[in-house]
């Protein structure tokens, strides 16, 4: 697959690692001119954060 943004996935992936990439917002509205994501994307985004950290502790 090929995106048009960077994260460390590549370098889990070769160490055996499974990665999973995912943050609020829409990749087709992201690192182009007027980016933004919506206010109602980053409360999603924060709560599937907590309930990870609550399904981890």
């Amino acid at each position: 697959m090929v995106v048009s943004f960077g994260t460390e996935a590549g370098l889990y992936q070769e160490a055996g690692i499974a990665p999973v990439v995912c943050g609020p917002g829409s990749i087709s509205q992201a690192h182009k001119p007027d980016e933004f994501i919506e206010l109602s994307q980053l409360e999603r985004c924060l709560g599937l954060l907590g309930e990870l950290v609550g399904e981890l502790t």
